[in-house]
């Protein structure tokens, strides 16, 4: 309820008449103190969802990459040869 209530007014400090008032040193704030409440969290929780995982065997691991590598093969083949008859195409038609 304090916070209501008006504030007294502030005696200005006489400059004039050499009387310096006395300043209580600043303390500086670190500008990011406010992520080290967030990261044992986000660590914790990394950490949590990293358990959930199911890791793929071995074996997996080989066919997936297998296929990955026989797929990718396939459509570079594909895009060249649509690119090698466009190609043709364009040359027959224009040159």
């Amino acid at each position: 309820m304090r916070e209501n209530l008006p504030r007294p007014a502030a005696a200005a400090a006489p400059v004039a008449a050499g009387v310096v008032r006395p300043s209580a040193p600043h303390k500086r704030r670190n500008p990011l103190a406010f992520l080290g409440r967030f990261e044992p969290r986000f660590v914790a929780d990394i950490i949590s969802e990293l358990r959930k995982v199911t890791w793929p065997t071995l074996a997996e691991t080989r066919y997936l990459t297998i296929v990955v590598a026989i797929v990718a093969t396939a459509v570079g083949l594909f895009l060249g040869g649509i690119d090698l008859a466009f190609g043709w195409v364009v040359q027959r038609l224009f040159f």
